[in-house]
């Protein structure tokens, strides 16, 4: 079995989801809100070893064009970050492809992680 974590990452919040691969579930998390990116990769730090994750999941925010902004930046440091903290794979993927409306009462930022890691985990399967 191996346990994925989602991050959708934002400069306040940041949505997390974990998924085990072996059962095919995705499961929000409490989004996590943060003042700072060292913040934040203490809390990731913490939950990757506590779900025992196996890799990280990042969304990577590209313009409609697919060209990279300032926020697929600011997700690049943390990534960077993240390398240095953790000993873990972490793969970026696309979010453009995510879904992002969400139902009254539901943390899109949760929302946004589990999309991705649904993706992931549908992209793995047609792998194998």
């Amino acid at each position: 079995m191996s346990v994925l974590l989602g991050i959708d990452a934002g400069t306040r919040r940041t949505g997390v989801a974990f998924a085990d691969t072996k059962a095919g579930f995705v499961m929000a998390l409490d989004t996590i809100r943060h003042r700072t990116p060292e913040e934040l990769v203490v809390r990731i730090t913490e939950l990757a070893k506590a779900k025992n994750a196996s890799e990280i999941i990042i969304g990577l925010p590209r313009l409609p064009q697919g060209e990279e902004g300032k926020q697929a930046s600011l997700v690049r440091d943390l990534v960077e970050l993240l390398k240095s903290a953790l000993e873990l794979p972490i793969t970026l993927i696309d979010e453009r492809y995510s879904t992002h409306g969400t139902a009254p009462g539901t943390d899109p930022d949760a929302k946004a992680a589990c999309d991705m890691l649904s993706v992931v985990l549908d992209q793995r399967k047609k792998d194998y």
